[in-house]
């Protein structure tokens, strides 16, 4: 029996796939091509809301017809979460985004920060994304692309894709309680300056 969510995964899939495995596999299959390509050639952008809505468009708009949209941009109202983990509500996301994005530019994008510094800004930061989780599917693939960019854009050379769904998931749970440790952790172990982009 499908629950709800994956049942409207099926029906919002533009490939006509009517097996939720089949679906799955379609959706690895592609957004590994999608991830590839995002890491090699970037995508345009001003790491501000549209930016995020952007890479998740490109990852899956083969896949879905709500590519790039947020829980609200399509109407999906109920409530979101993973375990006792609650994410942001579809009708504050507007708001909450606003806010979010507004003060990532008001912090500069976090320019000219010593390297710790710089650790515990982009921990932070993808916290409040990870709460914000914008989309019905694709949210920690979407926030690890736009994590790397920015960091790109800062200087440094940063690689989440072999970070396990299971230590992110620890990560993200022990942020949604305030403690960045795990994110921290997750970050400092995978950044290195870039010295090819200086």
């Amino acid at each position: 029996m499908l629950s709800s969510f994956e049942k409207e995964l099926l029906d919002s899939n533009i490939l006509g796939i009517k097996s939720l495995e089949e679906l799955y596999e379609a959706e690895r299959n592609i957004t590994d091509i999608r991830q590839l390509e995002l890491r090699k050639n970037g995508i345009e952008g001003k790491f501000d809301y549209q930016h995020l809505k952007d890479i998740h468009h490109t990852l899956f708009k083969d896949i879905y017809s709500w590519s790039g949209m947020d829980r609200y941009d399509v109407g999906n109202h109920k409530v979101f979460r993973k375990g006792n983990t609650y994410f942001t509500r579809a009708e504050q996301l507007p708001n909450v985004a606003q806010i979010l994005f507004t003060s990532l530019a008001t912090e500069n994008y976090f320019k000219g920060l010593d390297e710790n510094s710089t650790i515990s800004s982009l921990a932070s930061f993808l916290n409040g994304i990870n709460i914000l989780h914008p989309f019905r599917e694709g949210n920690g693939r979407t926030q690890r692309l736009f994590m790397e960019d920015l960091a790109k854009h800062l200087g440094y050379s940063l690689n989440l894709s072999n970070i396990s769904q299971s230590v992110m998931i620890q990560a993200s749970i022990q942020g949604y309680k305030g403690n960045l440790k795990g994110y921290e952790f997750i970050i400092q172990k995978n950044i290195k300056k870039d010295l090819l982009g200086q």
